[in-house]
């Protein structure tokens, strides 16, 4: 086995793991620089795999201008085209991505070449709603420019005087950020076309995801459209995620590293065969996504009163904070149950009520340990009319063990500033009923 750095193929910076003998190569084309997977391409080498790691066009040490969402198809194919040129190949590839590399490698899975596909976390998500702190995070820090910017969000964030859900923000952002705010229809395009390469796929492929990522939803959906697809969503965290907080009131959990699952899956030997696992293990064998379960009613709220005022937001706190330190913060409708409660799915919050002017509202819910912390699971929002309406908030597919101990809250907000947009204008809104409804296993 030989390695090389920095060398070039179809014009762009190239690492590789090259083995003495014919082998199936590992590709991964990489806008986060290629450093950072050095240990996942030494596990995939030691193996027995060639790997073969690529800066994209624009990115690091590759030139040209990079362009989130660009259609990747041209430099994988000619990538893949070289890979099977060399004497170390046996002319099979293995796809592997996580985030914007996933995409990238959908992109090329096309290819004639390519023997199976492992997908983590895909961008772009397929969720509505988009999260205006998570979409500038990644805008800022990985999706603008050559290289990454660590830490530069908060930094800017500290210094503009302007709401960061303001069209006028990307005059005043040190990096390019637009289109701003985010819009479901800035990533329309790479979405139709991750659907498409995936409905089109012909191999087998790995889908692993996390329920504690946004992207949940899109790795779900890829494992229907996918024709021989194995789906694994965990509590996997990362950069993606989350960190967890050491006072997080949602246990660490305990998952299998995701590059020995896919070697494991690659190998055949993981005893995964087209099931999901979800913490507490298959839900069906033979399909790579949950069978539907019964939703039932797990909480109601009482009739409450909230107040839109875009001048006083409710705010939101990052992922896995503890959301203690918002006690006390008025504009909020508390809803709350006592474990135990199990359920896998996506939850739906359903309101009924009125509001003088057309406003929006926002459902979270929260988990509460017996010390107090309390922790975001999930949220949703949904925009509300003028005058009376029904509206309901769907929450994205989640794993929840909540044990008896424990407490769920679902808060009702008109903001979760900076997470979701301000509201449009001063509002008043009555919430008459509020039902919490939940896929609860049958066996419980």
């Amino acid at each position: 086995m030989s390695i090389r750095i920095g060398f070039e193929v179809a014009g762009l910076a190239t690492d590789g793991w090259l083995p003495d003998e014919p082998a199936t190569a590992v590709l991964v084309r990489v806008p986060y620089g290629t450093p950072g997977l050095w240990p996942e391409a030494a596990a995939y080498a030691a193996a027995g795999y060639a790997v073969v790691l690529q800066d994209l066009r624009g990115r690091f040490r590759s030139p040209g201008d990079f362009v989130a969402g660009a259609d990747e198809t041209a430099d994988g194919h000619a990538t893949l085209d070289w890979i099977i040129g060399q004497p170390w190949s046996d002319g099979r590839v293995v796809l592997v991505g996580t985030g914007y590399e996933a995409y990238a490698a959908w992109c090329a899975s096309g290819h004639p070449a390519v023997t199976a596909v492992v997908s983590r976390q895909p961008w772009p998500p397929t969720d509505s709603n988009l999260p205006i702190d998570g979409e500038l995070w990644w805008r800022t820090e990985h999706g603008s420019g050559r290289v990454g910017h660590p830490g530069l969000t908060a930094l800017a964030a500290a210094v503009t005087d302007l709401p960061l859900d303001d069209d006028e923000l990307p005059e005043r952002w040190p990096v390019e950020i637009r289109p701003w705010p985010p819009r479901r229809a800035d990533t329309a395009t790479a979405v139709q076309r991750v659907e498409q390469a995936v409905a089109a796929c012909r191999v087998p492929s790995l889908h692993i995801g996390s329920w504690y990522c946004r992207s949940v939803a899109a790795t779900l959906r890829h494992a229907v459209l996918a024709g021989d697809a194995t789906c694994v969503v965990g509590g996997w965290v990362s950069p993606l995620t989350h960190d967890l907080s050491a006072d997080c009131a949602i246990d660490v959990p305990v998952e299998p590293d995701p590059t020995a699952l896919t070697l494991q899956w690659l190998t055949g030997s993981s005893g995964t065969s087209r099931a999901l696992w979800l913490g507490s293990g298959t839900w069906r064998d033979g399909s790579p996504v949950p069978t539907p379960r019964p939703a039932r009613t797990v909480l109601t709220g009482q009739p409450a009163v909230l107040t839109a005022d875009p001048a006083r937001l409710y705010p939101s706190l990052p992922h896995s904070a503890d959301l203690t330190q918002l006690a006390g913060i008025p504009g909020v409708a508390v809803s709350e149950r006592d474990g135990p409660l199990r359920y896998h799915g996506s939850a739906s919050c359903q309101v009924t009520g009125r509001s003088d002017v057309p406003s929006q509202l926002v459902a979270t819910l929260v988990q509460e340990s017996p010390t107090g912390s309390r922790t975001v699971l999930t949220d949703g929002r949904a925009a509300v009319p003028a005058g009376v309406w029904t509206t309901e908030i769907t929450f994205g597919p989640l794993t929840v063990d909540l044990p008896a101990d424990h407490r769920m809250r679902l808060e009702l907000t008109t903001s979760r500033y900076p997470r979701h947009p301000r509201p449009p204008a001063p509002a008043t809104l009555t919430l008459d009923t509020v039902v919490l409804r939940a896929p609860i296993p049958e066996d419980r």
